[in-house]
């Protein structure tokens, strides 16, 4: 079983972020969010999550989903500042992605079962004290 917070520890600094943090259900994003006013520049937030599904039929197949966010603080009233940092924080989940699907070409690598033919994301933002980004959702398939 893949774990999200481990694996995104050995790479979030990588790709130029400055904090993650681990939340393990909604409520404690929603807590965790409400904090960010204290925090760097920018930060990767791990949601852990047990969500998924099982195929019996053909490949025995567990499909892991996973969600993460990606933030960046923007400035009060300031459009252009505000569009700058959503665009920031999108190019820093595509190269996090690049480097997963990099780490998931064959068996032993720590991504192996990485599905890149899909990353769903959804803007957030403003939260805290100006943090924009979005939220990025990938699935992750295992044999069992």
């Amino acid at each position: 079983m893949f774990n999200a917070f481990e694996y995104f520890q050995t790479i979030f600094e990588a790709v130029g972020l400055l904090k993650i943090y681990k939340a393990s259900g909604i409520a404690s994003v929603e807590e965790l969010l409400s904090d960010l006013k204290n925090n760097p520049e920018n930060c990767l937030v791990v949601r852990d999550s047990g969500d998924g599904h099982l195929d019996f039929k053909d490949r025995r197949l567990d499909t892991g989903y996973h969600t993460l966010y990606i933030f960046q603080r923007g400035k009060f009233n300031d459009h252009s500042a505000n569009l700058a940092a959503k665009r920031a924080a999108m190019a820093k989940a595509i190269t996090l992605f690049t480097l997963m699907k990099k780490d998931a070409q064959s068996f032993n690598q720590p991504a192996y079962g990485f599905d890149d033919s899909r990353v769903d994301y959804a803007e957030i933002g403003p939260i805290g004290l100006n943090y924009y980004g979005y939220s990025f959702s990938f699935t992750m398939e295992h044999s069992f």
